[in-house]
């Protein structure tokens, strides 16, 4: 009986680490795909404030255009992406979109502001991103509150 109750006990907090991890993993991969959109939205050139504006958090790889949405600052599109960003986790497929139908030509250096890109450099970067995120969400001071969510203090 005793044997019993130890791999009830032990199946328990298999089952909370398990939990945890899962919530852990979501947090990195929020935190970085969050900060890469940031890295592109900030790199994103600005002449209208168009292409700023549309950058998108998806779970499909398309958005309309509309050239009237601007927004040279970055803030909204910035904003929005924290938003959606939350609603992904690390079994989904998340894009990070541009709606603006000539982003390919500035994604190819046509702007004098951004003559190297801006996916291609954040790409090279998230990596680091990552790894970073998930030090953060695995620290010992990243401790998950009843509600299920993790509060990421920091190593």
């Amino acid at each position: 009986m005793a044997v019993t109750k130890k791999a009830s006990t032990y199946t328990k907090v298999l089952r909370k680490a398990q939990k945890e991890t899962a919530i852990r993993l979501d947090k990195a991969l929020q935190a970085t795909a969050v900060e890469g959109i940031t890295r592109m939205i900030n790199l994103t050139p600005v002449d209208t404030g168009a292409a700023k504006y549309h950058w998108f958090v998806r779970a499909r790889p398309n958005e309309n255009f509309n050239k009237e949405n601007v927004d040279g600052s970055g803030k909204l599109p910035i904003a929005r992406a924290k938003r959606d960003v939350k609603l992904f986790r690390t079994i989904m497929i998340l894009y990070l979109v541009n709606a603006a139908p000539y982003f390919k030509y500035l994604e190819d250096g046509s702007s004098k502001q951004a003559p190297n890109g801006i996916v291609g450099i954040t790409r090279a970067s998230l990596h680091l991103v990552w790894q970073a995120a998930i030090k953060v969400a695995f620290s010992r001071n990243a401790r998950t509150a009843p509600s299920g969510q993790v509060d990421l203090v920091g190593p």
